[in-house]
């Protein structure tokens, strides 16, 4: 399976858990692969054609993705259980 990593400006690497689209642009949901605790939401921006990971300005933007990524994976798991 392959994996998709990045490094953030701390110098950690993290796992690309999600990428969640919504009317805002697109955020990566990431986890640490070391530290179960350890993980963040980032924001992809485009400039010049080169997309760049940034932190998110509010509070706010980070709970509209997470509840973006909890109703997408709340419904995986409803359908799995409707098989």
């Amino acid at each position: 399976m392959e994996v998709n990593c990045v490094t953030l400006e701390n110098g950690r690497e993290y796992i690309i858990v999600d990428a969640i689209i919504n009317d805002n642009g697109k955020y990566l949901v990431l986890a640490s692969e070391t530290n179960q605790f350890d993980h963040c939401v980032r924001k992809v921006i485009v400039e010049e054609g080169k997309e760049y990971i940034t932190k998110l300005d509010t509070e706010e933007e980070f709970d509209e993705v997470m509840k973006d990524f909890y109703f997408r994976h709340n419904k995986e798991r409803e359908d799995k259980n409707e098989e």
